[in-house]
C-alpha cells in the first residue's frame, strides 16, 4: 500500500519533471544545447528498468512508473534528434 503510494509520487513527478523540457522542444524546435548522447543514456536507463518491473516485479505501479520515464525519455531523445536536423 504505502510503496503503491510512494510510486504513484514518484510517476507523478516523473511526468512533471519532463514536461517542462518537452514543452521547451516543441515550442522553441530547437535542441542545439541538449545533449543527445545523455538522452540516448536516459533511454537505454528507461527502458532496462521497464524490462527489469516487467520480468522480475510484475507490479502494475512500477511498470506503470517505469514506462512514463521511458515514454518521456524515448519523447525528449527523438525530439532532439529530429530538431538537431531541422536547420
Amino acid at each position: 500500500m504505502v510503496g503503491n503510494i510512494l510510486l504513484g509520487i514518484v510517476s507523478i513527478c516523473t511526468m512533471i519533471s519532463y514536461l517542462p523540457q518537452t514543452i521547451k522542444l516543441i515550442k522553441t524546435k530547437k535542441s542545439s544545447d541538449l545533449s543527445i548522447n545523455s538522452w540516448i543514456l536516459w533511454v537505454v536507463s528507461g527502458f532496462s528498468y521497464t524490462v527489469y518491473a516487467i520480468l522480475c516485479r510484475k507490479d502494475f505501479m512500477l511498470i506503470f512508473e517505469t514506462s512514463l520515464e521511458l515514454f518521456f525519455c524515448l519523447l525528449i531523445l527523438l525530439l532532439a534528434v529530429k530538431y538537431r536536423n531541422n536547420k
